[in-house]
């Protein structure tokens, strides 16, 4: 099996990384399968905040340390589940740097690299996003490839909160304002409604409910990046 890092910024999103790519080798051919390595970058949601808001060096500190004893191990691909942590870091000169410094190619996929392709697609969408400097990147990222787009967003650190506390998505929604936030995007014209955090899929199905808008999710494309270059190699 293909060993790859998951890193994202809570124990509990690092896991949800980890049993995405376990639910993906169910219908993989065997050679395509992958050993996914659980990679929490902070204790909880609290301490993942500040992380965000902190310096680079100090972020870069805390990454080296992982980065460096997986790819001693072996490990060339690593998967940031983790729309926070991929919005406040630059993960592609990251990859550049370790591949320079390790002479690998070292491979980073991150839901940013996605949203620079997706902007495209449309002319209005709705970002659901855990904080606003999350939602910020993702902005920025949706921007650099439709200067035209629009983008009416959303950020709510309670969501990840309630979702860390395993409370039930239908409580969640209902203590989170789901349906009216939905419903605003939806009046201002949003096409469709970007989860712009790896904690949110487990709303899905609740919000499928609510919402009048299709769901996007980016972690099915970052997914088919890693398997293009496991197919090339």
């Amino acid at each position: 099996m293909h060993k790859t890092a998951v890193l994202a910024g809570t124990p509990v999103d690092t896991q949800m990384g980890v049993d995405f790519l376990n639910g993906k080798n169910e219908t993989a051919a065997e050679d395509m399968r992958i050993k996914p390595l659980y990679r929490p970058v902070t204790e909880d949601c609290d301490v993942q905040l500040r992380f965000q808001y902190s310096d680079d060096d100090e972020k870069r500190d805390v990454l080296d340390s992982i980065f460096d004893a997986d790819i001693e191990d072996g490990v060339r691909d690593f998967f940031i589940y983790c729309n926070s942590l991929s919005g406040a870091f630059d993960f592609d000169r990251y990859a550049m740097r370790k591949s320079l410094e390790s002479g690998e190619d070292i491979r980073i996929y991150t839901p940013l690299q996605i949203y620079r392709k997706l902007g495209e697609n449309y002319s209005r969408i709705g970002v659901l996003a855990a904080n606003n400097l999350s939602a910020h990147s993702i902005e920025e990222a949706l921007l650099s490839s439709n200067g035209d787009l629009y983008v009416i967003g959303s950020g709510n650190m309670a969501i990840v909160r309630a979702i860390e506390d395993g409370k039930d998505p239908r409580q969640i929604a209902g203590e989170c304002g789901l349906a009216a936030a939905a419903a605003y995007m939806k009046a201002c014209g949003a096409e469709a409604l970007l989860l712009g955090c790896t904690h949110f899929p487990c709303l899905r199905e609740e919000l499928e409910k609510i919402c009048r808008l299709p769901i996007i999710d980016p972690a099915d494309m970052m997914y088919e990046e890693l398997m293009k270059h496991l197919i090339r190699e």
